[in-house]
């Protein structure tokens, strides 16, 4: 046990006994014995406690084994607007969510919970890659009313927090910050415009958001409580001076509710398209874990007795939820099949649900093949583009590359399509709300070498998806130069082009380009390596979904010019790392300013860049390296300066010639860099 001050307070780390995850699947595994109370001194004997879950499908063995001598007044997530707990001034709340992304749907109704002054939020079970949650309160608001807070480990792997205040606090707030400590994100902020819920039981749609409003009244000041409320179909909204949209409970696309007496009605209500699938969370469901080399076979998507559920070696592994919601532990019990095979069976339980669990698979780059082409239903749900690339032959997930090449390129297009930002944006454009510019990138250049100019000028040229500016530093070189001057008129890119002189380090080159920026991200360009058309966009779909201060690619592959070999690497993407490629990596100017700039150094500008943001308190992220290939020539000619067995002994594969990945999109006529 530790424990240290906080907040005025002790905040306690242990180990408690397991708690069941109570709905009795084979996704959350057997119920086990009540557990010994993990803290006995946080209600008494007979006290009223308000308990709100989350994806828990039988709430009374686990609230018995969190709260056994108290008098709980119980709630589900999807019933709280019509039946909160019945409890008149609770001495405790107790929030129990099965999963992380069944924590952040009770972000998003935090106004709607219960207050009182001990809040304990219990997570039954959470993904293997999750660290000790680092519960961030907001300063201004609940920090300061803190007198203690407890972090016992619950179960195998499951987090139960217990918090005393001096005085009431709303349990929302104690659940978004531990949503917040669970992401790299230091806020949990969404981009505008600001949105509301007309019932908890669309929470789905904007979990982790504790900016969004419940309720349709406006503020007490008068002003409209959200610039676009979602309700449901034919419930009011109090302020008309609010658009709304219209969605059904996610029961009301069930075929068994829309083929009950007077239910076919409601199947006008579910819309078969895109926009009326509820969103993967991205912050929560997203390619974070995945694995390189899976370990297991194919797994099979089937319907079972009214459910998705996952089959491996004749033996059910996961079953989803009615709702078709995927959470993170059920896709990081996923990590280490080989893929799966989708039946599209007719037998599964509804169309929207059915989207639902394919797209948060996808969005979780989870590696699936469809043996058959998609029905009608898929193709209107998921989009026709997603269902494409979904590969029909199981083979194509043999090779490990292509079987990665195959996660992110559905990755990719689930979370832009299928996402909760992408999800609002298109609903805030489709009721004509302004929404937010795409935030723009800064792309410095520094470069000795003439010869490499258009070269790389021309990689940042087919840039797509993303809103750029060129900042190139000449070092050493003159502007009026002829070989600089065709190399600008080669390309449509908007460049600002500064002269540095030769004996300038580095990294103080770097600094001057930098500071001549006006993107909202800065990123670092190599000018002889080869970058894949989305790596930009790619980059910032990871700072998207991990709000990683510093995201970058895998350093995998590197093309030997010397013996003309390529060779990968083996080192894991998708997760939280101490280094990225150093000519891939993108950070905000913000917190690029915060960490001093680059030291004026000639070398090793990168690492040392890195190091100082982790030792300030930042997260980096490592991406997938398959649209990045580094060039190694001659020793002498780069700042990263190894022999060529260095890279021969750390290949897992490597072959003859210039090899890089698909994604890298090289045609063989393309140019190599010739300095």
């Amino acid at each position: 046990m530790t424990a240290e001050r906080h907040a005025g307070g002790t905040v306690t780390a242990e180990r408690a006994a397991p708690a069941s995850p109570g709905n009795g699947s084979p996704a959350s595994g057997a119920p086990s014995a009540p557990p010994r109370t993990p803290d006995p001194d946080f209600v008494r004997p007979g006290a009223r406690v308000a308990a709100v879950t989350a994806g828990v499908e039988d709430p009374r063995p686990v609230l018995a084994a969190l709260l056994p001598e108290a008098k709980v007044g119980h709630a589900d997530i999807d019933e709280l607007s019509a039946n909160p707990p019945a409890v008149a001034e609770p001495y405790a709340v107790a929030l129990v969510a099965r999963t992380p992304t069944d924590l952040r749907r009770l972000v998003s109704v935090g106004e709607m919970l219960p207050a009182a002054d001990r809040i304990m939020v219990a997570i039954l079970e959470t993904p293997s890659w999750l660290d000790t949650p680092q519960v961030t309160l907001a300063r201004g608001m609940g920090q300061r009313r803190l007198r203690e807070m407890r972090v016992v480990r619950l179960g195998a792997t499951g987090w139960l927090i217990t918090t005393r205040f001096n005085r009431e606090l709303g349990a929302g707030e104690v659940a978004a910050g531990v949503a917040r400590g669970m992401t790299g994100h230091h806020l949990n902020a969404y981009p505008l415009p600001a949105f509301g819920l007309g019932d908890a039981a669309l929470a789905d749609w904007r979990a982790g958001d504790p900016d969004t409003t419940c309720g349709s009244a406006p503020e007490r000041s008068g002003v409209p409580s959200c610039d676009l409320g979602l309700r449901l179909p034919g419930a009011p909204w109090d302020d008309d001076r609010v658009p709304t949209v219209e969605r059904p409970p996610w029961r009301r696309g069930l075929w068994t509710e829309i083929g009950a007496p007077g239910g076919y009605g409601t199947f006008d209500e579910t819309v078969l398209a895109p926009c009326h699938v509820p969103p993967v969370d991205e912050r929560s469901v997203n390619p974070r874990g995945f694995l390189r080399v899976p370990t297991q076979g194919m797994g099979e998507v089937v319907a079972r007795d009214g459910r998705w559920t996952v089959r491996l070696d004749g033996a059910d592994v996961l079953r989803f939820p009615e709702s078709g919601l995927v959470t993170d532990a059920d896709v990081d019990r996923l990590r280490k099949l080989r893929g799966l095979r989708l039946t599209w069976s007719p037998g599964h339980t509804g169309p929207i649900t059915a989207a639902r669990v394919v797209a948060g698979l996808a969005a979780a780059g989870i590696p699936l093949v469809a043996e058959r082409p998609a029905p009608a239903w898929a193709l209107a749900t998921l989009g026709e583009e997603l269902t494409s690339l979904i590969p029909e032959d199981p083979a194509d997930l043999d090779d490990e590359l292509r079987r990665e090449e195959v996660s992110v390129r559905l990755r990719r297009h689930a979370l832009r399509t299928h996402g909760t930002t992408a999800r609002w944006t298109a609903l805030a454009r489709e009721m004509g709300l302004a929404v937010p510019p795409e935030p723009t990138v800064s792309v410095v250049l520094c470069t000795r070498r003439t010869g490499l100019l258009g070269f790389a000028l021309r990689q940042i040229a087919r840039q797509r998806g993303v809103r750029l500016e060129v900042v190139l530093a000449l070092h050493g070189i003159a502007a009026g130069d002829p070989a600089v001057s065709a190399a600008l008129t080669d390309v449509d890119l908007p460049i600002t082009v500064i002269e540095i002189d030769a004996d300038v380090p580095f990294g103080a080159a770097l600094n001057t380009a930098v500071a001549r920026c006006s993107g909202t991200y800065v990123t670092k360009w190599d000018d002889d390596d080869w970058y894949g058309p989305d790596h930009l966009s790619d980059l910032l779909l990871a700072r998207l979904y991990t709000g990683a201060d510093l995201v970058g690619a895998a350093s995998e592959f590197f093309y030997l010019e010397q013996i003309n070999v390529t060779i990968r690497r083996r080192w894991p993407s998708e997760t939280m790392a101490d280094h990225v490629a150093g000519g891939t990596f993108l950070m905000s100017r913000e917190t690029f300013a915060a960490l001093g700039g680059f030291r004026p150094i000639p070398r090793a500008v990168d690492v040392e860049l890195f190091q100082k943001l982790l030792r300030a308190g930042g997260c980096l992220y490592r991406t997938h390296g398959l649209g990045f290939v580094a060039r190694r020539s001659a020793r002498g000619k780069h700042t990263w300066q190894e022999p060529v067995g260095y890279f021969l002994h750390r290949a897992k594969d490597q072959w003859q010639g210039f090899r890089p990945s698909r994604l890298l999109e090289h045609e063989p006529e393309h140019e190599q860099p010739v300095e």
